[in-house]
């Protein structure tokens, strides 16, 4: 009798814990919203201005496209090609400013007639 009991009981409280898991786990989901029909409209948009030269009006368009729906392939390239076109005309600061100039590293001079190796 007292078996069934404690059967019981931890059954009733491995229940209520799933439940309340799964309670913590759906408050913790992010509502995403997928509208490709938006998406296309500002990808549209967003090209008819390009073909304007409106860039600046062009990115926004761009951003609201990769916002409607940012699993949209060609909301992206469209985006990329906005600001790679802003980029080249020169509306974006410090675009490519990070590249380096490799110099030369300094050797060693070797001693006379002897070879010498780095390491320890």
């Amino acid at each position: 009798m007292k078996i069934k009991k404690l059967i019981i009981a931890v059954l009733g409280l491995g229940m209520l814990l799933g439940l309340l898991g799964i309670n913590l786990s759906a408050q913790n989901k992010q509502n995403y919203s997928m509208d490709k029909t938006l998406c296309a409209h500002y990808v549209k948009l967003s090209r008819e201005m390009v073909d304007s030269d409106n860039l600046p009006l062009a990115k926004l368009y761009a951003q609201k496209a990769v916002q409607a729906n940012p699993w949209e392939k060609a909301a992206w390239a469209n985006y990329n090609d906005v600001i790679q076109r802003l980029a080249d005309n020169g509306d974006i600061k410090d675009f490519d400013t990070f590249i380096e100039e490799s110099t030369e590293a300094s050797k060693p001079a070797a001693a006379s007639g002897e070879s010498q190796f780095e390491g320890c």
